[in-house]
């Protein structure tokens, strides 16, 4: 690389250069070619090298250009691999300042029930103070990529029950877990010293299930002690309906795709119908998620749902602001 060597060395023992060096002896070099790697950036990586053990003066310009076309495919791998190990890096760097700086805190949106009106539990939702902004999907995909994604979900649980003690005994508290942090243990720890029976882990559609018969094993322990399990995004695509049925959910609940502008459109309502009838049969409660509209609540009243969250009905706020709802009713 520093020109101090020809590309071509027919005999390394005639070489000034190369006869002197203990490398030449210790893998017994007698012919060498060698390249540069040059990144897009105009930046040398390296080189790219070959060597016999005997000299060679048959060595020539021809072998040079092979040895460079190599020498191009090789510098677009190692550039390739290169970027992916910079975003790596960038994607773990931020995700671990979050971590190390406690830059989530947590939201809680209240859940009405629509037979007495009053709350009756909140679900926890991270919300990261970053600039800029950048949706918590986001994050939570972004951890998973670089195998943060466990302990994000651990911290955000963590500080989901912390708010617990402030909410009336008959709150319950719903937390988001992915089917990994439960079978590793790690929602196991992150509730052994809390009241389990106001917890309620909510498994998404989004999050997939690769042995149903180990999560069920998994979970065992945990509704034991009383935690209830909810099959969120309900009516949104097929896996939740498979997660409904091979895990015995206590709760069901509806996707806002469903439930928006359910009182315009017949099939949606004619599913969510059909969806609350199996969850009656079964002994399961039915949430409906993404209330906007008092339309859509009266007709997930006529349907039975038992519980209902939104916007219409509140908006997730710091647990200062979430506290307002305990002291309220729906027909106030």
């Amino acid at each position: 690389m520093d020109d101090e060597l020809d590309n071509i060395i027919n005999d390394t023992q005639i070489n000034p250069v190369t006869r002197n060096m203990s490398v030449t002896d210790k893998l017994s070099i007698g012919a060498y070619m060698g390249v540069p790697i040059m990144l897009s950036s105009g930046e040398v990586y390296g080189t790219f090298c070959c060597y016999k053990d005997v000299p060679d003066e048959t060595l020539n310009s021809r072998e040079l250009s092979f040895l460079n076309a190599i020498s191009e495919i090789a510098s677009e791998l190692i550039e390739g691999d290169i970027k992916a190990e910079t975003l790596y890096r960038g994607v773990s760097s931020r995700v671990q300042s979050v971590l190390d700086e406690e830059g989530n805190a947590i939201h809680y949106q209240p859940i009405y029930s629509l037979k007495s009106g009053r709350v009756v539990g909140f679900e926890s939702l991270s919300r990261f103070i970053t600039e800029p902004y950048r949706a918590p999907n986001i994050w939570f995909d972004e951890a998973a990529s670089v195998n943060l994604g466990k302990a994000l979900e651990v911290v955000a649980i963590g500080k989901a029950i912390e708010g617990m003690h402030a909410f009336s005994a008959d709150s319950y508290i719903a937390v988001n877990a992915s089917p990994d942090s439960i079978l590793n243990g790690a929602v196991h720890a992150a509730l052994k010293n809390t009241d389990a029976s106001r917890i309620v882990l909510e498994v998404t559609e989004h999050s997939p299930i690769y042995s149903y018969a180990d999560l069920r094993e998994a979970l065992e322990p945990l509704r034991k002690r009383g935690v209830r399990l909810a099959i969120d995004d309900a009516g949104s695509g097929y896996a939740s309906f498979h997660h409904i049925l091979e895990l015995g959910a206590d709760i069901i609940k509806l996707d806002i795709t469903l439930t928006q502008d359910i009182h315009c459109h017949p099939q949606k309502f004619l599913l969510a119908k059909a969806l609350c009838a199996f969850a009656k049969a079964v002994g399961c409660n039915v949430i409906a998620e993404g209330i906007e509209k008092i339309e859509e609540l009266n007709v997930l009243r006529e349907l039975g749902v038992d519980k209902a969250q939104g916007y219409f009905l509140g908006r997730p706020a710091p647990i200062s602001d979430a506290l307002f709802h305990e002291g309220r009713t729906l027909t106030e």
